[in-house]
């Protein structure tokens, strides 16, 4: 099992964006099409990007994180897609609160924020506590809360 997660981890991760205006031509509609096709990659500026760390059985989130996620921090920066351990993640709703040292964005089971799944998790980030993720051996910090301000 152990193997099969930092496996798929090491697939979940391959950031990126996706214009999903409903008067948007270029929308991901097509199924056939990888992420890697509908998607292209976040850089991972910590000027305009919150930098989630994700640590594999790790509570305390010490050491270097396993990998890394680029988050959008503005809530109109629309549908956000990335590779994952399904197959397909997405998420959007970004916002700071620098008062309480966290980000927060509504995640999806698809590359689509929420067209063709009705299953959206909010997930919070502090930049001061290691938090546990989906699935349970997984555990998140901000490593880079710059694009965020204080």
């Amino acid at each position: 099992m152990r193997i099969f997660l930092f496996l798929a981890l090491a697939a979940v991760f391959g950031a990126c964006t996706a214009n999903t205006g409903a008067d948007d031509s270029s929308s991901v509609t097509d199924s056939s099409e990888t992420a890697e096709e509908t998607c292209s990659p976040n850089a991972t500026d910590p000027s305009q990007y919150v930098i989630v760390g994700f640590w594999n059985n790790d509570p305390t989130c010490s050491g270097e994180p396993m990998i890394t996620n680029a988050f959008p921090v503005s809530a109109s920066a629309g549908c956000y897609c990335w590779p994952g351990n399904s197959g397909e993640n997405s998420a959007d709703t970004f916002s700071c609160d620098p008062s309480n040292n966290s980000f927060t964005y509504t995640q999806y089971n698809t590359l689509t924020c929420g067209v063709g799944d009705d299953t959206p998790t909010a997930k919070t980030s502090y930049t001061d506590r290691c938090e546990q993720d989906i699935p349970g051996n997984l555990y998140s910090k901000i490593v880079d809360y710059g694009a965020c301000g204080s």
